[in-house]
């Protein structure tokens, strides 16, 4: 598995923990997976969520949270290569897609013909899991791998 940086990491368990508890639950990862346009049976989040889980405790906190983000980005190859169309969006390589970014690469596209400043604002209003104003790496695998098209 391709190393994950501590920042990535942090970003990804802030969007899973929803209730910022510390720990990450079978609801919460639900949740998400619904939120970004997918769907998750109770018990293929409590499977993912057990085979995180060191202590048994029911929730993933931050110290077992590698694991259970390494199952959610699943096999290396797709991993690798949805990283590398992140990076393409990501111009700055800050981690982070902006609409701006959106746009210029939006705006080197033939296949949008209508207001690319739309389609730039649609697009992150798509990936964009937590409504900050741009989209993380987390939050673009969990659409690119969950949302059903």
């Amino acid at each position: 598995m391709a190393e994950v940086k501590e920042t990535e990491l942090e970003v990804a368990f802030k969007l899973f923990d929803q209730d910022k508890d510390g720990l990450v639950t079978t609801e919460e990862l639900k949740m998400l997976i619904e939120k970004v346009g997918g769907c998750m049976s109770e018990g293929e989040a409590r499977g993912m969520i057990r085979q995180a889980n060191k202590d048994s405790n029911g929730g993933i906190d931050y110290s077992e949270f590698r694991k259970l983000w390494a199952i959610v980005r699943g096999e290396e190859e797709d991993e690798l290569e949805i990283r590398e169309d992140f990076r393409r969006v990501d111009l700055d390589g800050n981690g982070f897609i902006t609409k701006e970014e959106m746009l210029a690469v939006i705006s080197d596209c033939d296949y949008f013909v209508s207001d690319k400043l739309v389609e730039a604002q649609k697009c992150i209003a798509e990936l964009d899991v937590d409504q900050d104003g741009q989209v993380s790496y987390p939050e673009f695998i969990l659409v690119w791998k969950y949302r059903k098209q």
